[in-house]
């Protein structure tokens, strides 16, 4: 099997994706590898992503916008925070996580997918599903996932 020189890492910015990126970037470098992290934003299924959001000063813009233009600050703040010794770009994207991560992992050429799992169990696994199980059976490269603890 090939080393890998190009790792995506799907992040959901919540608690613990440092810990994932921090894991990515320590198996990256005696590769010379580089990271491409990637958040996927689902829209709400009750409500429509091009709904307008205002508040007081600014000016009204679509849920979508605001949702991806929160994301894109987080994530350039946390590659700026990294002070990554490997090389570090981010995308956003639109849509279903699994079908996103799957599709920019084929299409981009990744040889390797770092991601998280919550590890949920019962009728939160039901009701949110498990992206990181979806990615496993449908990913062309290999999966390594990393459980996520989550503070109490």
């Amino acid at each position: 099997m090939p080393t890998p020189s190009r790792i995506l890492v799907p992040v959901d910015l919540m608690e613990g994706s440092r810990a994932i990126i921090d894991y990515a970037v320590q198996l990256a470098r005696p590769f010379n590898a580089s990271l491409e992290l990637l958040h996927t934003w689902e829209p709400p299924q009750y409500v429509a992503p091009d709904l307008l959001v205002a508040a007081p000063g600014w000016s009204p813009q679509s849920l979508e916008k605001t949702a991806l233009d929160a994301a894109r600050k987080e994530l350039e703040a946390l590659v700026k925070e990294l002070q990554s010794p490997v090389p570090i770009t981010h995308r956003l994207e639109v849509g279903e996580p699994g079908a996103a991560i799957v599709r920019i992992a084929e299409t981009g050429g990744f040889d390797l997918i770092v991601m998280g799992t919550h590890g949920r169990r019962g009728l939160p696994r039901l009701l949110l599903g498990s992206v990181a199980q979806k990615v496993i059976a449908r990913a062309h490269c290999p999966v390594l996932t990393l459980h996520v603890h989550e503070e109490k």
